[in-house]
């Protein structure tokens, strides 16, 4: 067994050479060390992480307070003026049946108008045609006329357009939106759009279900913390995994009159949820 011995010469210390090799290992660690340090420094400080992460989830139910409904009014024939003040007359029976209801300008839109040329397929396919004597008079063939005398001239028949405008009511009730269906099933409009409903300050809901998403994800944390001896601390982190985003719910239309008792619609009920991630520390 070896011994290191210490012995001093003019008040310096000098080392026994079997002291040197353990010197140089610890230096050798020493440098080792810092060196991991500099290239991880994540791993130098990983039990910062140490903590429990739960989701949450929060809903709140509400009911709609808005009603959109959309309808199409639609006319075909030759001459697009006529279609125009036939397609006007409808529109305008319309915005008065809603005006009649107290529902604002500013809830009524009619700006949407289309206007098309309507591909028509002949209603007879004609091969050929033998006139073997000519005659006074017109022959017509799917609603063009023949002229026996000159049978190389044909009138050109006018297309056929498609004048069409969609005009959207928003209600404030359910039983406003009662009243209008009854009136302009009257009026004979082309379509009747799927009633939309929304609900007003839907932030604020979602707001809301937020908070619920934070208590349901501490009370999670909570139990399995306790299941694993430990004490639940702060809150390090709080994600948010949903994003508000809004799918309105629609309801059918119902056009049909026959029952002498009318039908009073109802608008249900919406769910608004918030989804989060929540991270906190944990204590002895």
């Amino acid at each position: 067994m070896n011994s290191l011995f210490f012995t001093r010469s003019d008040k310096k210390v000098l080392l026994i050479p079997a002291l040197k090799p353990v010197l140089k290992l610890k230096r050798n660690m020493t440098c080792v060390t810092l060196l991991l340090c500099a290239l991880f420094p994540i791993a130098a400080f990983s039990f910062e992480d140490v903590g429990i992460e739960v989701s949450g989830q929060g809903s709140v139910v509400v009911i709609p307070d808005r009603f959109s409904l959309t309808l199409t009014i639609t006319e075909r024939g030759r001459v697009p003026s006529k279609l125009k003040a036939l397609v006007d007359k409808k529109s305008n029976s319309v915005i008065n049946s809603a005006k009649s209801l107290n529902v604002e300008e500013g809830n009524i839109s009619s700006a949407r108008v289309n206007l098309r040329i309507v591909e028509e397929k002949p209603s007879i396919q004609v091969q050929g045609v033998e006139l073997n004597r000519a005659r006074q008079g017109s022959v017509y063939i799917d609603g063009q006329s023949i002229n026996q005398q000159s049978t190389n001239v044909i009138e050109r028949k006018k297309p056929l357009f498609e004048l069409s405008r969609q005009i959207m009511v928003n209600f404030n009730n359910i039983a406003e939106y009662d009243s209008f269906l009854a009136q302009i099933i009257k009026i004979n409009v082309s379509h009747i759009s799927s009633l939309s409903m929304s609900v007003a300050g839907r932030d604020e809901y979602y707001q809301q279900a937020l908070l619920k998403a934070i208590t349901h994800a501490k009370q999670k944390a909570q139990r399995m913390s306790k299941q694993a001896g430990r004490n639940l601390g702060k809150i390090m982190l709080i994600k948010e995994l949903s994003s508000n985003q809004y799918r309105p719910m629609y309801a059918e239309a119902m056009m049909s009159d026959a029952s002498p008792r009318a039908h009073s619609s109802l608008s249900g009920s919406q769910t608004i949820t918030a989804r989060i991630s929540v991270k906190f520390s944990l204590k002895d």
